[in-house]
């Protein structure tokens, strides 16, 4: 149920966001919507900033921001104010809030509003989203091979992190990181718990897994970096990193430090480059505008492993990605 407060909160939304549609259309701008699934998660300020930094350098647009919040009711009211807002094109960015992508698919269709959904697909629309298979198997060899290459004789305790309650995108990267892992280590027994997306529970867990698992050596995939670090620090606590080799998946800077110290026990995330996804996706949802097509699913223009061996190409110190 909606309040009398949020009513009038989203009223003057409208009239905001109305009044910035109207200028752009005078000065002869395509306008597009974008809903971030959360403004203040870690990769989504960067998705944000990086669309933001590609707004700069286009001219013709006029770009409206959303916040989903990671919540279901957020996501369904930025849609329907999208969809009076007279956009030209709208990108729904959902994550934790992807429940609410068939409703805001009804939406935008009942307002002719041309749509790309992220990550997760919104139905009937095309769809901007990494590969999760490749991401997990490539993150699970890695760290599989770095410990084979420092343990050679060691088959290592493996760990899965998951998330499957947020859907098949993370039920896919863990299962294709399991395949990784065992085309190394074709005799290790992995054991996959949920991190609830919660970096917290995330530690709790580790914790027991390194407990139960005494003396051995350990690999293990987290889903997500912040989710790695959070398994790091129970390593930490545990006393326990040098028994931990650790990948994950996304690319943020939080895991640089780690990657980059030598022989540490973070050997690599698999990057999605969110920065550069900014100049990728306004570009998609112009041609939408104008009526072009575009295909039913585009990925990030780079995504690959991150270790110790090329970060400095793609990441440098100075903060400026390669």
């Amino acid at each position: 149920m909606i309040s009398r407060r949020n009513v009038i909160k989203t009223g003057i939304a409208i009239a905001v966001v109305s009044a910035s549609a109207r200028e752009a259309s005078a000065q002869g701008r395509i306008r597009i919507g974008f809903a971030n699934y959360n403004d203040e998660s870690s990769f989504g300020a960067v998705v944000l900033r990086g669309v933001q930094n590609a707004a700069k350098g286009r001219p013709d647009l006029e770009v409206l921001y959303y916040d989903n919040r990671s919540d279901m009711t957020e996501a369904v009211q930025n849609a329907r104010l999208a969809a009076t807002t007279h956009l030209d094109a709208f990108i729904e960015y959902s994550s934790d809030s992807a429940a609410a992508n068939p409703e805001v698919s009804r939406i935008v269709k009942a307002a002719n509003l041309p749509t790309i959904g992220v990550q997760s697909p919104v139905p009937g629309m095309p769809l901007f989203a990494v590969d999760n298979q490749e991401a997990g198997y490539e993150a699970g060899k890695g760290v599989a091979l770095a410990a084979k290459s420092r343990w050679p004789s060691t088959v290592p305790a493996v760990f899965l992190i998951g998330d499957p309650q947020a859907g098949p995108m993370f039920i896919d990267r863990v299962a294709a990181a399991k395949r990784g892992i065992l085309e190394v280590f074709p005799t290790a027994s992995p054991e996959e718990q949920s991190s609830k997306d919660d970096p917290a529970n995330t530690t709790t867990i580790t914790t027991s897994f390194l407990t139960e698992n005494p003396g051995k050596k350990v690999v293990i995939f987290a889903h997500e970096d912040e989710i790695g670090v959070a398994a790091l620090t129970a390593a930490r606590n545990a006393g326990r990193t040098g028994d931990v080799l650790i990948s994950s998946t996304g690319g943020e800077a939080i895991v640089f430090p780690e990657i980059r110290k030598p022989n540490g026990p973070y050997v690599g995330t698999f990057s999605f480059f969110p920065d550069f996804w900014g100049a990728d996706l306004l570009n998609l949802a112009s041609k939408l505008a104008q009526g072009q097509s575009i295909p039913a699913l585009t990925r990030p223009t780079r995504q690959l492993f991150v270790d110790a061996q090329n970060i400095e190409k793609y990441f440098p110190l100075d903060g400026t990605p390669g």
